[in-house]
């Protein structure tokens, strides 16, 4: 069964991902924090990732930038689910260039989120 890392500080929206990903087939674990982010990747060696970006600690680029230094995590895709602002696609190119497969903005439809994450997955390029 698949592990999942959900990293997002808002516990509404948790709740969300928790009930869309519910009966998938993944494991599925969250965490609330930055830092509480990167410590559970390094203990439970996700097979993939959400990572918000506004996340009280370290914010969401910082973890992506540790985690893909760590040769334990830097294999780990990671999928970034935000609200942040975009100016023209500028924040969108800078947190793939530090290492993130995919950027979604939110609100995230969970059918389309549900699909990604398979096809990230199955992927043999990590």
């Amino acid at each position: 069964m698949p592990r999942i890392l959900s990293v997002e500080d808002d516990p509404d929206f948790q709740r969300l991902i928790e009930a869309a990903l519910n009966g998938q087939g993944f494991e599925l674990h969250c965490a609330y924090d930055g830092l509480q982010g990167r410590d559970m990747a390094l203990a439970i060696s996700p097979d993939l990732i959400l990572m918000d970006m506004m996340l009280p600690g370290l914010s969401g680029l910082e973890v992506i930038k540790l985690l893909k230094e760590n040769e334990a995590t830097r294999h780990v895709p990671i999928i970034v689910l935000t609200a942040y602002p975009a100016v023209e696609g500028f924040f969108e190119s800078e947190v793939k260039s530090h290492g993130a497969s995919l950027y979604m903005r939110k609100p995230v439809h969970f059918d389309t989120l549900t699909k990604v994450i398979r096809r990230l997955l199955e992927s043999p390029v990590r």
